[in-house]
């Protein structure tokens, strides 16, 4: 390859280290950056030939049907909704999923030779996690007061970020670190493993404190699939798992944030057979019984994009819900809001998505060599996805949607698939 090709790649791949950085921290700087990625790769492509074969010969990765048909949905949504300027909000969440995926995906595929894409693939995890790291240090600045109004105030928002993404994002960079400490591809420096460890340290520390359950849940279930496959002995498969359910045991048990919040599971829904809506628990079950509602009467292609909030406000004004519900602009479900906006059309077009990933990361996941990185990392992200999802629609928040797309990006490749 010639020095100035390189040359564009490397600017590329620059930007989108950038941008793994700015991603936990600032969704605005983070937009600007990926904008400035997107207008060099466009310059590029038009007037560098060579560069333009190389990018067209990569670019079919394997996700970017699924995530296309997904895309192409959501845009049929549009079609039927209401409120335009609310979907076209959600399509650019949905088209920002495959832009990320494609721009990564592509920029390390098109680098010729495979020391050069480890190193990038490398590059690219460290500065994710660099970002989440420096996100973490500001939450603990905030929960022991030095930034903030007040001290030991859970849950922790760090620089205004919903407790809820604060803990998700957390779990993947957890996943990020572990998955580079198990399958080593090269031999790390002092500060990498240095990043690593705080990463999975620090990252546990701010679950907790997120006092997002979802988080909890996502990586319990996640922790018990990537067993199955990492743990080839089943006497030390089973007894990793009831390891892990005793040590979930032993949290709940000495740990009062972590039994104050699931214990009021419990109380939630004690309070929601008697009637009592207005909490978390009693909020999520009425909005994903007004939510099926919503999908049997429009089942195949839904309410249509950004018409959730519309056809929520329809179900209060008769009655069918009390008016607090309206707050909510997500059934705090992945699948449910699929079902109403999209339908079965596009909750079949998001299982799909999923689809491809588990028969991706399930070819590699199984080979004795540093390609399992790959592997584990998009099993682990898609299980906690489809998980976490139960509770939260995380498809539809920027940071989760950037984070998802760029960890795929990195991880489900053509390169990769090809071995």
């Amino acid at each position: 390859m010639e020095f100035n090709h390189l040359r564009h790649y490397q600017a590329l791949l620059t930007g989108l280290s950038i941008f793994g950085f700015i991603l936990p921290l600032s969704k605005s700087a983070g937009s600007a950056v990926m904008g400035l990625v997107y207008v060099y790769a466009f310059v590029m492509i038009a007037h560098d030939k060579n560069f333009r074969s190389t990018i067209i010969r990569s670019i079919n990765q394997p996700l970017i049907v699924p995530i296309g048909i997904y895309v192409l949905v959501a845009l049929l949504g549009l079609l039927l909704t209401e409120q335009l300027s609310e979907g076209i909000n959600e399509v650019k969440q949905i088209v920002n999923l495959l832009l990320v995926y494609l721009m990564v995906s592509v920029s390390i595929d098109a680098e010729q030779g495979e020391a050069d894409r480890l190193k990038n693939t490398a590059g690219l995890f460290l500065s994710f996690l660099a970002g989440i790291l420096v996100l973490d240090l500001i939450g603990l600045l905030t929960y022991f007061g030095f930034t903030g109004h007040a001290r030991y105030v859970l849950p922790v928002h760090p620089l205004n970020m919903h407790h809820v993404w604060f803990g998700n994002l957390n779990a993947l960079g957890v996943y990020a670190a572990a998955s580079m400490l198990l399958f080593p591809y090269s031999r790390r420096r002092f500060a990498t493993s240095v990043l690593l460890w705080s990463s999975i340290g620090l990252g546990a520390i701010s679950i907790l404190l997120s006092t997002a359950r979802t988080a909890w849940f996502g990586m319990i279930f996640t922790s018990l699939v990537l067993f199955f496959f990492l743990i080839k002995n089943k006497k030390i498969l089973v007894i990793a798992g009831i390891s892990l359910i005793a040590v979930c045991i032993a949290a709940y048990s000495l740990t009062d944030v972590i039994h104050q919040r699931i214990s009021l599971i419990v109380s939630d829904i004690s309070l929601f057979s008697s009637g009592v809506t207005n909490t978390s628990i009693g909020a999520r079950f009425l909005m994903w019984k007004a939510s099926l509602k919503l999908f049997l009467s429009h089942p195949v292609f839904g309410v249509g994009t950004g018409d959730y909030k519309t056809a929520l406000a329809e179900l209060v004004a008769s009655g069918a819900l009390p008016p607090f519900i309206q707050k909510f602009n997500q059934p705090h479900n992945m699948y449910l809001f699929t079902l109403v906006t999209h339908g079965s059309i596009g909750f079949s077009a998001l299982l799909f998505i999923f689809y491809r990933i588990f028969r991706y990361a399930g070819g590699l996941i199984r080979l004795d060599q540093k390609e399992r990185l790959f592997g584990f990392l998009s099993m682990a992200v898609a299980v906690h996805y489809m998980t976490a999802g139960l509770a939260e629609s995380l498809l539809n928040i920027h940071v989760l949607i950037s984070s998802f797309a760029f960890m795929l990006g990195v991880c489900v490749r053509r390169t990769r698939e090809a071995l």
